[in-house]
């Protein structure tokens, strides 16, 4: 029999799980938590079959998924090089930054293990368990950091096929400047609209509620964990800040445009970023 070991039982974890369940209902699902309260719901939803905490029954496994933030998946990757593990096991990970998590991974990569970085490029602002559904990545794309050439890709993209995201092969250097500009970036700027907005109204606090949906569009990602997103900051921050310094010199010259009533200026500005945008949705 097949067993799938998920460490971290999340939103991004419990996704997952619902996809194996749903596309392999004959594989044996082990999860561990640091929760008791989630996996108690786990098995009792019959998301997983055995529950346990740290690494139970990882080296019985035939695919690890390490599903934590990114500083515990670099703690376990570190305590799975001192286990025996299966022959022919494939391990993976979901953690938003790749080169710290791969440089991790190194002393299993080195002794032959399979290991396949992981990133679902989709998320939502709610977090445990009970947030996750089987449809969350639909059509999103997921990156693989290959370590090991093309061993394990297949067997991966099938054990995990019942989430219908999009593949995309890419290198852990590539992936961190793409999530930094695309992910992490935002959700500063967003973090940062909303505190600048706290403080204008900071007298009558009760103006904030007045806010309609372009504010709350684009704020929406800074409701996102905050132990996530502060350890994200730790590990791409030489890539985030790079990028930052990118915006805030764009911030400024829509800045000045602005001080200069430059209207011919904001309008090739305004124009190009709506047809930029739109391209999106395409």
């Amino acid at each position: 029999m097949t067993t799938v070991f998920v460490k971290g039982l999340g939103l991004i974890g419990s996704t997952l799980i619902r996809a194996i369940r749903q596309k392999h209902p004959q594989y044996r699902i082990v999860g561990s938590d640091i929760s008791t309260a989630t996996l108690d719901f786990a098995i009792e939803q019959g998301l997983i079959d055995d529950a346990g905490t740290n690494l139970y029954q990882a080296d019985q496994a035939d695919f690890i998924i390490l599903a934590g933030p990114v500083s515990a998946i670099v703690k376990d990757l570190h305590d799975l090089a001192q286990l025996e593990l299966k022959p022919g096991v494939i391990i993976t990970d979901v953690g938003s930054t790749k080169q710290t998590i791969i440089d991790a991974a190194q002393p299993l990569i080195e002794r032959g293990n399979v290991f396949i970085g992981g990133h679902p490029m989709a998320g939502s602002h709610e977090s445990g368990i009970q947030a996750g559904r089987i449809d969350l990545f639909k059509d999103a794309y997921y990156f693989l950091i290959p370590t090991s050439g093309s061993r394990g890709i297949a067997e991966l993209k099938d054990l995990l096929s019942g989430l219908n995201v999009n593949w995309y092969l890419i290198h852990a250097r590539q992936h961190d400047k793409i999530v930094a500009q695309l992910s992490h970036v935002p959700h500063v700027i967003a973090t940062a609209l909303v505190a600048q907005s706290a403080a204008t109204f900071k007298d009558h606090p009760e103006l904030l509620t007045l806010a309609a949906g372009g504010f709350k569009s684009t704020t929406r990602i800074a409701k996102s964990d905050p132990t996530m997103w502060s350890a994200i900051m730790h590990n791409n921050r030489e890539l985030i800040v790079h990028q930052l310094d990118e915006y805030l010199n764009e911030l400024q010259l829509l800045r000045q445009a602005i001080a200069d009533d430059d209207q011919e200026k904001l309008f090739a500005v305004f124009s190009k970023a709506k047809a930029d945008r739109e391209r999106l949705d395409h």
